[in-house]
């Protein structure tokens, strides 16, 4: 046990203190740490928490003697009610949130986050620049997997199809065909959970980032839009043509995130959106050796061809709690390199921290790691990440008209990009 768990009472006179049998250390950890007895409150989603989680909490529970109380929200309703929760200021002590404060602005971290620039934990992280908000402040502890993103293929569906693994964006679409032909779902979208529709456009701008690194500024200086740009059209197109085709089967608007689970293990479907850390959750749900039927595979979308690597949840501190010295304390425990590798091999993912190696990653999570070691596959960072001003619910309920046929992909670009200019307006961002 760490040093900081035990409560130093040093007696005030000599006389006191030989009134009071000593407390042996074993004494001193039964009442818990510095903090014992004290509350404080974590809000989540159910996607976004599991058994690894909870059982740190536990653990850190027994360790100080504070109670935890975790508040999980519903898939369906937990972006809603935690962006309300922002709007009110009546926040949790602890809110778990899905991405940066440069995707999720309305969190307005400068005004309702704990800046945590300072804690020593942040140097144990191989690369803030994902997590940094525009004013250079790191508000989020990012104690999550750093997962790779591709379309996932099924290969026992595709083998029974007389196909192989597709390696181009053309070589897919023919896979499309033939899976439509044979009955099963060509690609499982989920477009009824409004994140994957979203999810699906990471690659946007990844080829003019290939080409001009610095076109990420111009978009955050008011020079460039979504509307100018032709990959990210390219992108929006294939997603209206691939619906329209039927591609994403019937009433795809009602597929989910935990429908497409069960599609993928019944061999429903031939390829879906899948990323590495979810590979173990498919073992724990359907069975070991469930998810070595998988391979990711590039974002063949657009102009893309590359594999998308992804921030991760955060835990973010509010600026208005009381309890921000347990969080703090909690935040510490947490990044103990003991309870990063508990972490990390439970989620069974690459981590974020140096020096933490998982030892639970799936043969097919290792499969990819070795395709991107070597070059086979490179490698984007989602548009949302980089470029500032986003409200990835507008952003992602307008993707869905786009998967209706409601919505043209120059009308998104369009109306998006008259929505993101009002916030960086309210930001105040050069140029806006």
């Amino acid at each position: 046990m760490k040093n900081q768990m035990f409560k130093k009472v040093m007696p005030l006179v000599i006389s006191a203190a030989m009134l009071v049998p000593a407390m042996s250390p074993a004494m001193v950890m039964a009442e818990g740490g510095e903090f014992a007895g004290r509350k404080i409150t974590l809000t989540t989603a159910e996607d976004w928490w599991n058994d690894t989680y909870q059982g740190l909490i536990d653990a850190y529970e027994e360790a100080s003697g504070v109670e935890v109380e975790v508040n999980i929200l519903p898939a369906t309703t937990a972006s809603e009610v935690i962006k309300s929760q922002f709007a009110t200021g009546e926040l949790a002590d602890i809110t778990m949130n899905s991405a940066s404060p440069s995707e999720l602005t309305y969190m307005r971290a400068s005004e309702t986050l704990l800046s945590v620039s300072d804690q020593p934990w942040v140097e144990k992280i191989s690369d803030t620049s994902g997590f940094l908000y525009f004013d250079g402040n790191l508000y989020g502890l990012p104690l999550a997997s750093q997962d790779f993103w591709g379309f996932t293929a099924n290969k026992n569906v595709l083998e029974a199809c007389g196909l192989e693994v597709p390696t181009s964006k053309e070589e897919l679409v023919n896979c499309f065909d033939v899976l439509l032909e044979k009955g099963y779902i060509p690609f499982y979208c989920g477009a009824g959970d409004s994140w994957m529709c979203g999810n699906i456009t990471s690659s946007g701008i990844a080829k003019e980032m290939e080409e001009d690194p610095g076109v990420v500024e111009l978009y955050n200086t008011n020079q460039r839009h979504y509307s100018d740009s032709e990959s990210f059209k390219a992108m929006l197109q294939d997603v209206s043509d691939w619906a329209a085709a039927g591609y994403f089967g019937d009433n795809f608007m009602s597929q989910t995130w935990d429908g497409m689970q069960d599609a993928v293990a019944n061999d429903e479907c031939g390829f879906n959106i899948g990323l590495t850390s979810w590979l173990t959750t498919v073992d724990n749900m359907f069975g070991e050796g469930t998810s070595d039927k998988l391979e990711l595979i590039p974002y063949y979308i657009g102009m893309n061809d590359t594999i998308y690597q992804s921030t991760c949840c955060e835990l973010y501190i509010a600026q208005n709690s009381k309890n921000i010295d347990v969080c703090l304390d909690m935040f510490n425990w947490l990044t103990q390199d003991e309870n990063l590798q508990r972490l990390y091999d439970g989620l069974g993912a690459l981590s974020i921290f140096k020096g933490i190696n998982s030892n639970g990653m799936r043969p097919s999570t290792q499969s990819l790691m070795e395709k991107l070691s070597d070059g086979t596959y490179g490698l984007h960072v989602s548009h949302n990440s980089v470029i500032q001003g986003q409200d990835w619910d507008v952003f992602c309920s307008l993707m869905q008209e786009v998967y209706m046929g409601n919505m043209t992909p120059e009308e998104f670009c369009e109306e998006y990009d008259d929505f993101r200019y009002s916030i960086c307006v309210a930001l105040g961002l050069e140029g806006f």
